[in-house]
């Protein structure tokens, strides 16, 4: 069942309800230890004076998260004043204040904040068509866009009337609109009502504009009424298209993947709740040593790591993470109420690349975490990606193979693998030029994403051949899928200049069979074994591996 508003906010304020009952019994162990070192000025008291700054410090970095702000920095600074004692002879009578102030904890329980109220993100269902209009009032202009745009996967509603588009958006606004700017039998031109119209919506819609106007005043219309994209005819769809794409893949992303090792379970939660909440993908750890048995079964973006763990030191569990070549990549940043700016960098300086501070809002929170794993996914994609088609490059796409096939063998779900190939490309590039094919390699990029699940991972293998990763397919669905895209890549019309041309593909599937032990070699192997009987028997066909 989907989260929503009511259950994440209900969940918080239990966790803060639980929080604010332990308390008192908390601080009175707290006020034990603190009178136990006074009392027993001999080898117990370093004992004690330890574990009061453990506590002490956890106090302080989540008290503020559950409204307790002034108990959190009061704690803050009985937790310094007794970092300073450890492993030094303490005078008695500092020692007697000291256990004065932390009974006077008690009296800070009183919170001061109202109970969290927090928004949960609604991210679009995978399976939801986009929906397009198209104002456009050239029957011949809008078939051609249509047609291409249903290729693609979206849903179109095609107006050659200005005012019975108007009527539709404000009735049912679609997910994108593409918008030729002069409307010749109305004598209107589109940006003005556009603009206007972007006013009233709830949240303004995407549109992009085509017009044979190419002067800066139709550029810069177009720009007050919202647009992300401008094209001059004669129209290049193909472009369009690209343009559409490009925009419709950042609406796609997966949420982030955050992994939270903290060893105060309360805490960590609140924070796993607040960063779902923001349509995250969180995981937690509290027992440090199974923070590797997490990366191998979460695989985050984003690694946020308490600084003071008992027995283990986070820049000693951030070094151990830094030993696998597989998690240098993931950022790791500090999560922790520590004050000492030297503590902070040494900190850094081993392993770590961050440091937020704690106590944290909820709001500062989702904010910290969003812009970290933004960056994170960026470099990624800058390291993972191909530069033309935005998927996974070679080596990448391998190692996916590797990782489904072994959740194939944990789950015992099917796991097929396609090898796709442009027919006849060379003819392509000799023909129409290397441009040109560019434009058709992206082309199958955008479609192979469009058309295939949330769930698949698709790479450019080389030159004009792509591998599609299919977890929990079986070949009769995998054939469905590729056979899909095979019937509208066909159907796309591409241009240059005057000229026009249509492209098709093969493809060669492999399944693994959970009985044998294929490696990713081995499974590619096969769909390219399989490719190739499809390319020799005609071409424009899929095959499956026997």
């Amino acid at each position: 069942m989907p989260t929503t508003n009511a259950d994440i906010t209900a969940k918080l304020n239990a966790l803060r309800e639980d929080y604010a009952a332990r308390l008192p019994q908390e601080l009175a162990a707290l006020h034990e230890l603190a009178a136990g070192a006074l009392a027993d000025p001999g080898t117990q008291q370093a004992a004690r004076l330890a574990q009061l700054h453990q506590r002490l410090h956890k106090l302080a970095g989540s008290a503020g998260s559950f409204g307790f702000t002034r108990l959190g920095k009061q704690a803050k600074q009985l937790e310094i004043q007794v970092q300073q004692w450890l492993g030094q002879d303490v005078d008695q009578g500092q020692l007697r204040i000291f256990s004065v102030a932390v009974g006077a904890l008690a009296a800070l329980t009183q919170a001061e904040q109202p109970p969290a109220q927090v928004a949960v993100a609604n991210p679009e269902k995978a399976t939801t068509q986009t929906l397009i209009y198209l104002l456009e009032d050239d029957p011949a202009v809008a078939e051609d866009i249509a047609l291409n745009l249903r290729h693609f996967g979206h849903r179109v509603e095609h107006f050659d009337r200005l005012e019975a588009a108007e009527a539709a958006i404000l009735r049912a606004p679609p997910d994108f609109m593409v918008v030729d700017i002069v409307f010749d039998a109305e004598r209107r031109e589109s940006p003005s009502l556009i603009a206007a119209l972007q006013q009233t919506l709830a949240k303004p819609l995407p549109v992009v504009f085509i017009s044979a106007r190419d002067d800066f005043a139709a550029y810069h219309a177009a720009v007050k009424a919202g647009a992300i994209g401008y094209f001059v005819k004669p129209l290049d769809v193909i472009r369009l298209v690209d343009r559409l794409e490009h925009y419709l893949d950042r609406r796609r992303e997966l949420p982030y993947r955050v992994l939270i090792v903290d060893d105060d379970a309360t805490l960590a939660e609140h924070y796993r709740l607040v960063l779902t909440s923001a349509g995250m993908l969180v995981d937690l750890v509290t027992n440090p040593e199974d923070v590797l048995t997490a990366l191998r079964n979460f695989n985050p973006e984003m690694i946020l790591l308490d600084l003071n763990i008992p027995e283990y030191s986070g820049p000693e569990l951030a070094r151990v993470i830094r030993l696998s070549d597989e998690w240098l990549r993931v950022p790791i940043t500090y999560l922790s109420s520590e004050t000492d700016v030297d503590q902070r960098i040494k900190a850094m300086g081993q392993a770590g690349d961050d440091f937020i501070a704690k106590p944290i809002s909820d709001r500062e929170l989702i904010s910290a975490v969003s812009i970290r794993a933004a960056r994170s996914r960026q470099l990624s994609s800058a390291i993972d990606r191909d530069s033309l088609t935005g998927l996974l490059k070679h080596s990448r796409i391998k190692e996916q193979v590797d990782i489904e096939l072994a959740r194939t063998r944990r789950s015992g779900e099917p796991l097929c693998v396609a090898m796709i190939d442009l027919d006849h490309f060379k003819s392509v590039n000799d023909t129409y030029g290397h441009p040109a094919g560019d434009k058709v390699i992206k082309a199958l990029a955008h479609l192979l994403r469009q058309r295939l699940r949330k769930t698949d991972s698709i790479g450019r293998y080389g030159g004009e051949e792509f591998v599609a990763v299919l977890p929990g397919c079986d070949a009769t669905e995998a054939r469905r899928l590729l056979d899909d895209v095979r019937q509208n890549f066909k159907e796309i019309n591409f241009s240059v200049d005057t000229k026009h041309f249509t492209v098709t593909l093969s493809a060669g599937v492999a399944c693994a069979e959970l009985s044998s032990a294929l490696t990713a070699d081995t499974l590619l192997q096969m769909a390219d074994d399989a490719l190739y009987l499809a390319k020799h028997g005609g071409r424009d066909q899929i095959c499956i591996a026997e």
